[in-house]
């Protein structure tokens, strides 16, 4: 009875695993299906041609490669009394600019390093390099390390630095909102996860939850009830529908105010050498 239990234990974490990284794959493909018909908006255009006109040139030797894995994708949770009335859906949030973001803000944690991004196409997103893979061996960790060593070839750095969407402490997973019965709260969530993996060898150097506060049991249970970045916001801001997203700045700039916080306390720790 104790191995069957153990047994599936083992099994249980293993397709958590496996739907993690789904997830993040699902956001880039979601991304790429939406970047058509958002990026036909004027404004967008016009900020994007703006940003790329600031940009510090990314030429000569690289230090920090960024990997960003935040993607494009915004979840949207209704949670029920009981879980088979739970209601999802998603929507490409691509004029957020959330990709971005992350750079940035691994520019202005490693102030004085040569920061580049590593770009990549969805379709290399979801194979990583991999010929094949044992689903009941398999782990999203070795998964995102070996993406790392897939792209590395095209941009050599001394580290990498990854990026990408964390499972929360509830049912709560990367960037969205969710809605709970009884008491209809509704909250605005942003939950990363960043690895710093050595340029050589491709070890694991180091590795964090994005946080906004510090890691504490009082913090854990007062600031992060979601297990993450969380905004309590009224229940006049959960979205009728997946379209109203995209177009809500209450949403999308409280999603840009904790990405930016969260890496900004969570990155300078992880680049200092």
């Amino acid at each position: 009875m104790t191995m069957l239990k153990g047994s599936q234990a083992r099994k249980k974490a293993m397709i958590k695993a496996m739907q993690a990284f789904a997830m993040i794959v699902a956001a880039h493909q979601l991304s790429a299906a939406g970047v058509g018909a958002q990026a036909a908006s004027k404004t967008s255009t016009a900020k994007s041609s703006n940003a790329s006109s600031t940009a510090p040139a990314e030429s000569g030797p690289c230090q920090i490669g960024v990997i960003p894995i935040a993607g494009d994708l915004f979840m949207i949770n209704k949670y029920g009394p009981l879980k088979f009335l739970d209601k999802y859906s998603r929507t490409a949030v691509t004029a957020w600019a959330l990709d971005d973001l992350v750079v940035s803000r691994v520019r202005a944690a490693a102030p004085g390093s040569s920061v580049r991004r590593v770009t990549y196409t969805r379709e290399e997103l979801k194979s990583g390099g991999r010929r094949e893979q044992n689903p009941f061996f398999y782990r999203a960790e070795k998964d995102i390390a070996d993406f790392v060593r897939f792209l590395a070839p095209r941009l050599r750095c001394e580290r990498y630095v990854v990026v990408h969407r964390h499972s929360g402490t509830h049912r709560e997973y990367g960037i969205g909102i969710s809605q709970y019965p009884y008491d209809r709260s509704v909250h605005l969530y942003a939950i990363m996860y960043i690895r710093v993996y050595d340029g050589g060898s491709f070890a694991l150097i180091k590795e964090a939850q994005a946080l906004m506060t510090d890691d504490t049991y009082i913090d854990r249970l007062l600031r992060n009830p979601l297990g993450g970045p969380t905004r309590e916001l009224d229940q006049a801001m959960f979205p009728e529908k997946p379209a109203d997203v995209v177009n809500n700045p209450v949403l999308r700039d409280g999603v840009r105010a904790m990405l930016t916080a969260s890496l900004d306390k969570t990155l300078p720790p992880l680049l200092r050498h």
